[in-house]
């Protein structure tokens, strides 16, 4: 796979290692984080993050209230949630689990999605 990113997407905030290590090898500059506290204070320390990618079930605080945390602070930030578990609810952008590594391939502009 070659080094393949977006210039529009310079940071990405993982909660998921594997994924990580996924989005490295794509050429993505990537931070980690094992729990949804930890990626609050990621979310609190770095203003350059412009994707939070994180899955559903995440210790401390699951992936959807992550995502409004992280929208709330930063309405501009692309949110992508996974699980292997069904669709949440709410309007933040969804990858299913399984995955391939080139579903990781972040299209240059968020897409659009309806906010109510």
């Amino acid at each position: 796979m070659g080094q393949q990113s977006s210039p529009d997407v310079s940071l990405v905030l993982v909660v998921l290692q594997v994924t990580a290590d996924i989005l490295e090898a794509l050429g993505y500059r990537v931070l980690k984080a094992r729990t949804g506290l930890e990626a609050v204070h990621q979310l609190e320390r770095n203003s350059e993050i412009s994707v939070l990618f994180t899955d559903v079930r995440v210790p401390d605080i699951a992936g959807e209230g992550l995502a409004g945390i992280a929208t709330t602070w930063r309405p501009d930030i692309r949110v992508v949630l996974t699980s292997g578990f069904g669709r949440p609810h709410g309007d933040s952008e969804f990858l299913p689990k399984p995955y391939r590594a080139t579903d990781l391939i972040f299209p240059p502009q968020p897409l659009q999605t309806s906010r109510s």
